[in-house]
C-alpha cells in the first residue's frame, strides 16, 4: 500500500521528506521516493551503479509484533515465485536487521514517468497505472485489454503458487521497460485468510480478501477504472453520454468482462484468472471474420486446456500474430 512520494512530479525532488537511511549491504540509499503506514521506499543504487528501490518496513509501524512477521513472511513467500513470471515485480534481495527493527527487500525499479529506465536520481517519479490513470483517465479499451490480461496472467500464476496479492490497485501496478507488473507485496500471503479485510477501499471484495477470487474482483475494479475514467465507487456507473463509435461501442462489450470480474456472488465471476486472461485475450478477436474467428478458436482451447502451463511469452506471441491477421486480412 505504498504511495508514491512524488507520483505526478508536482513537486520538486528536494521536496521529498528528509530520512536517515537505513543500512542496506551493498546499496547507497540515495533519498525516499515512496511512503506508506509500514514503511518507506527508497531510491538506492547498488555497488554495480544499478538503480534498485528498496522497501524499509519497521516493526515499530504495527501495534503487534507477529503482523510484522506475518508481513515478513509473505515478502519471503513470494520472493522465490516474483523473479519466474514476467507480470510479477522482480525481488532481488531480502534482509532484516533485528536491532534497529526492521526488515528490507530489493526490488527492480519501475520506470520513470519522463525518462523510462534512464534515471536521473534528483527528478526520478516512478511510473504507475495510477499516475497514468490521472494523466490520462481514460485508456483505449485496447490498452485495457492488454494490461488486464497481464496482470490477470500474473495473478494466475501467484495463485497456482498458493499465495494471493490482496492489494491489487493502479498505484501497486507499475511499468518496468513499459511492461506492466503487480508490485506492492506487502499484503502477499497463502490462501488461508479468507474474510480478512486489509487492502484499500473500494478494490475490496465484499466478502473481504483474502482468495484467489477477491483477487480477480480488485483486478475487475482496476479495469473499470482506466476503462471509463470514472472513480472505482462509481461502479458500475459508464460515462454519459457514450459516443456512438467504435471505442464507445468497444466499452460496453469489455464492461461486461468488468461486470463478470466484479459480481457480488464470488461463484458467479471468472473461476479463475486464467479464465479472465482467456476472455481478455480472446475479446480482442470479437468481430467475425472466418480466418480470425478460427485462429481465436484455437487460441481459446490452448489456454483453457494448457493455460497454467503455458508461459506468457507464449500466449503474448500468439496474441500479436493474430493481431497482425486482423491488420492484413481483406475486407
Amino acid at each position: 500500500m505504498t504511495e508514491p512520494a512524488n507520483p505526478a512530479r508536482e513537486t520538486s525532488a528536494a521536496a521529498a521528506p528528509p530520512a536517515v537511511p537505513p543500512v542496506v549491504p551493498d546499496h547507497e540509499l540515495i533519498r525516499v521516493i515512496g511512503s506508506g503506514s509500514s514503511g518507506e521506499v527508497w531510491l538506492a543504487r547498488n555497488v554495480l551503479g544499478i538503480h534498485r528501490a528498496v522497501k524499509i518496513v519497521y516493526a515499530r509501524a504495527f501495534e503487534q509484533r507477529r503482523s510484522f512477521e506475518r508481513e515478513f513472511d509473505g515478502v519471503l513467500k513470494f520472493e522465490p515465485v516474483s523473479r519466474l513470471h514476467d507480470g510479477l515485480m522482480d525481488i532481488l534481495q531480502v534482509g532484516c536487521n533485528d536491532a534497529a527493527g526492521y526488515f528490507y527487500y530489493v526490488m527492480e525499479l519501475c520506470d520513470d514517468v519522463s525518462t523510462g529506465q534512464v534515471i536521473v536520481p534528483e527528478q526520478y517519479s516512478p511510473r504507475t497505472l495510477a499516475y497514468d490513470y490521472r494523466q490520462r483517465r481514460r485508456l483505449p479499451i485496447g490498452e485495457c485489454i492488454r494490461l488486464g490480461a497481464a496482470i490477470a496472467s500474473a495473478l494466475g500464476y501467484l495463485h497456482r503458487h498458493g499465495l494471493i496479492h490482496r492489494d491489487v490497485k493502479p498505484s501497486n501496478i507499475i511499468f518496468v521497460n513499459g511492461f506492466p507488473k503487480l508490485a506492492d507485496v506487502g499484503l502477499v500471503s497463502e490462501l488461508s485468510e479468507p474474510g480478512s479485510q486489509v487492502g484499500t477501499e473500494g478494490f475490496i471484495a465484499p466478502e473481504g480478501a483474502g482468495t484467489a477470487q477477491a483477487d480477480i474482483y480488485s483486478l475487475g475494479k482496476v479495469l473499470y477504472e482506466i476503462s471509463t475514467g470514472k472513480d472505482r465507487n462509481e461502479y458500475p456507473v459508464l460515462p454519459a453520454p457514450l459516443e456512438d463509435n467504435a471505442e464507445g461501442r468497444d466499452l460496453v462489450h469489455f464492461n461486461k468482462i468488468v461486470l463478470d470480474a466484479c459480481r457480488t456472488d464470488p461463484r458467479r465471476r471468472y473461476k479463475s484468472a486464467d479464465e479472465m486472461m482467456t476472455v481478455l485475450l480472446a475479446f480482442q478477436f470479437s468481430h467475425y471474420d472466418p480466418r480470425i474467428e478460427n485462429a481465436r478458436q484455437r487460441l481459446i482451447r490452448a489456454i483453457s486446456v494448457a493455460g497454467p502451463y503455458i508461459g506468457f511469452g507464449v500466449i503474448v506471441g500468439m496474441l500479436w500474430r493474430l493481431i497482425w491477421l486482423l491488420k492484413h486480412t481483406p475486407h
